[in-house]
């Protein structure tokens, strides 16, 4: 289950933004005809949008798909890079969801920019709690 994938034309789409990151509807991706040219930014396989029996938009790899990390993402690691855009822009930086560092080699969850231009803030959201951290507890 993925919440992001690629347009040919808009770019990176998310699932869980009411106008998917760029402005436009949910209904301009899902059970559209031809389909919506989406594909994973990952693996660049091709996708479609999807909505669960609760709701839950997502996009899913087509068939044939290879195993790709973008499909391993929880909906939690998810949720929280979305709570952690909404502090930033709250705190009144602009935010932008899975952008690239400079060189390419990693990639922030959430960037936080100063509007200014003063400052940038790479933003993660942990997949998972950090196990190599002992806690000893004296009892």
């Amino acid at each position: 289950m993925a919440f992001r994938a690629v347009h040919a034309e808009w770019g990176t789409v998310f699932a869980r933004l009411s106008d998917l990151g760029c402005g436009r509807s949910w209904e301009a991706v899902w059970k559209t005809r031809p389909p919506a040219p989406l594909t994973c930014d990952e693996c660049r396989h091709p996708m479609y949008a999807k909505t669960s029996r609760s709701g839950l938009r997502f996009f899913a790899h087509a068939p044939g798909a290879p195993t790709c990390a973008l499909g391993l993402e929880s909906v939690a690691h998810h949720l929280l890079k979305l709570e952690l855009a909404n502090a930033a822009r709250d705190a009144g930086a602009h935010a932008e969801l899975e952008v690239p560092g400079p060189d390419g080699a990693w990639r922030a969850d959430v960037l936080a920019t100063d509007p200014a231009g003063n400052w940038k803030t790479a933003l993660e959201a942990p997949a998972r709690p950090d196990h190599r951290r002992r806690h000893h507890c004296p009892h």
